[in-house]
């Protein structure tokens, strides 16, 4: 005997998706998560760190039963942030506190508390999705790219699939645009020599060094280590064109070539390229339009978190997200219907999109609109005191 499709696709295992998947499996409503990646073990370690803001991410965590967990592993001494320009002068020094608005917590660290709360046979891992098509009978249909094997029968697939969403043509046109920066991201392992250097230097927080319109960031993680990210301001495909791929192949010309680019700033910031563990991996910075967060809901889908609403780093794109998947599970929740074997069982859910997108859109665009002006001071050719000037009332230096 075939099983029941579940009415419910989520295409992604990323913080939006899982946690959408946590709050329907507390109530017992039918999803299935396509995600590409093999098993949990492979995830990338080039996540980084995260701020989970207590008025947003945390109600997200604490809506799916998780805030108590979250709490033992968070990390409240991180909340830490040094600002230098390039000379390595400190121009804002916020300490840190053990208060609750904004701790800390490993990308992976996350990604593994919300995947304890959905069952294993939820999840499709190895599911690298191809297309979403809308079946004459307006059901959808999932296409992966293995094989072309074709998942038929959802009555809604839910893109929280990043910024290459495979479900975001069926609700949008626009696509991601290129801010003109990739990060090249590095590390400082414990056994590296340099290591207790970091941890004097950068502490268990953030330590950003900006100036003339390009950035240099550590950041201290659980394990005790550090990730590094150093932008560059190349042209969009530069990491695999011809050029780029045979430096990014070439560790040590790649070291050299961002030493070079960064020859006039203080030994104190190229240290953090020239003294950081081998590995270099490319991250090309997209954004889709402020507009795009403007469309109308269609039967059937809807988006979370970066397939909504990317945005280059900004201190809240991993509270959006889990603000988008609790907003939606919501909406489900309330439409939902369990009893009866007619066909309107599983409840209205377009009408919990509509619901959903019409308070996710607005809300979105807002935040966006408030946090572009502070975001873009980090990357101004005054940088880092028009930001200090703009959002500290000019207090350089403050502690």
């Amino acid at each position: 005997m075939v099983a029941a499709v579940p009415p419910i696709a989520i295409l992604g295992a990323g913080p939006a998706g899982l946690l959408l998947a946590c709050i329907l499996t507390l109530h017992s409503i039918p999803h299935t998560i396509f995600e590409r990646d093999a098993s949990p073990a492979s995830f990338s370690k080039w996540g980084g760190t995260l701020d989970i803001h207590h008025n947003t991410g945390q109600v997200a965590l604490a809506e799916a039963g998780l805030l108590k967990n979250f709490k033992r592993i968070a990390r409240y001494d991180a909340q830490v942030l040094k600002i230098a320009d390039r000379h390595a002068n400190i121009v804002l020094d916020v300490s840190g506190s053990d208060d609750e608005e904004r701790p800390e917590i490993d990308r992976r660290d996350l990604r593994d508390l919300l995947l304890k709360a959905v069952p294993d046979e939820h999840i499709r891992w190895g599911s690298n999705v191809a297309k979403v098509e809308r079946e004459e009978d307006g059901l959808m249909t999932v296409l992966l790219a293995e094989g072309g094997k074709a998942v038929r029968g959802f009555r809604l697939v839910v893109g929280a699939d990043g910024a290459w969403s495979k479900a975001r043509s069926l609700v949008t046109a626009a696509k991601p645009i290129y801010a003109g920066n990739t990060f090249f991201t590095t590390s400082v392992s414990i056994s590296n020599p340099f290591h207790a250097t970091m941890s004097s230097l950068v502490g268990p927080g953030m330590y950003l060094i900006c100036d003339s319109g390009h950035q240099i960031i550590a950041q201290g993680l659980a394990d005790g280590s550090y990730q590094i990210n150093i932008s560059l301001p190349v042209t969009e495909g530069w990491a695999t064109s011809s050029t780029g791929a045979a430096l990014i192949a070439n560790r040590q010309a790649l070291r050299e070539f961002l030493l070079h680019f960064y020859a006039d700033w203080a030994p104190t910031a190229t240290d953090l390229i020239r003294k950081s563990d081998d590995a270099f991996r490319p991250w090309p910075l997209y954004s889709l339009p402020l507009e795009a967060a403007d469309w109308k809901s269609v039967p059937g889908l809807t988006l979370v978190g970066d397939a909504a609403h990317l945005e280059i780093p900004d201190g809240e794109g991993v509270n959006r997200a889990l603000t988008d998947g609790v907003s939606l599970a919501r909406r489900i929740v309330a439409h939902y219907r369990a009893c009866g074997d007619d066909g309107g069982k599983d409840g209205d859910l377009d009408a919990a999109v509509r619901e959903y997108e019409a308070e996710m859109l607005p809300r979105v665009m807002q935040e966006r609109e408030e946090n572009k002006t502070k975001v873009m001071l980090l990357w101004a050719p005054d940088a880092p005191n028009s930001f200090v000037e703009a959002v500290m009332g000019g207090h350089v230096g403050q502690e």
